[in-house]
């Protein structure tokens, strides 16, 4: 009789460890597809005129100023200045940010941050839309009462 009880709790045993699912099973598996997903941030699609204008500029920057040698005081260039102006903020607003900073390209001393690269001083002036600080803004109210 102890054999047939040892046998049977043998049996039972194996036959619940052959039935279960093979490999790491969640009983709540379910509910994972309520997770949140990681939040992706929208690219927007460039227009038709910001990717005639990148060609543009492309064959500006691959063809011509490799033969008129490099002009730029300011990094980045003012030709990657306005590529990357257009790609974040549209065509229209990219391209009066690039017109703008094109008006300023010279080699006068003025207000911008430096940089050394190779031993060459550069203005660094990267394309974004609120280029000064509440702090810069009140030191140039400050530089201007004096």
């Amino acid at each position: 009789m102890k054999q047939i009880l040892s046998l049977l709790c043998l049996f039972l045993c194996l036959k619940g460890s052959l039935s279960a699912y093979p490999g790491y099973w969640e009983p709540w598996g379910q509910d994972s597809d309520l997770k949140a997903s990681p939040k992706q941030e929208a690219t927007p699609i460039p227009s038709i005129a910001t990717k005639i204008a990148d060609l543009v500029i492309r064959f500006h920057q691959e063809v011509i100023s490799p033969v008129d040698g490099p002009r730029s005081h300011y990094r980045p260039t003012s030709s990657r200045y306005m590529q990357l102006a257009m790609q974040r903020y549209g065509f229209l607003k990219g391209f009066i940010m690039g017109c703008d900073r094109l008006l300023r390209e010279n080699d006068e001393e003025w207000v911008y941050r430096k940089i050394e690269i190779d031993g060459q001083i550069f203005k660094y002036d990267p394309a974004r839309v609120n280029k000064y600080t509440e702090k810069e803004k009140s030191l140039w109210t400050q530089s201007e009462n004096f």
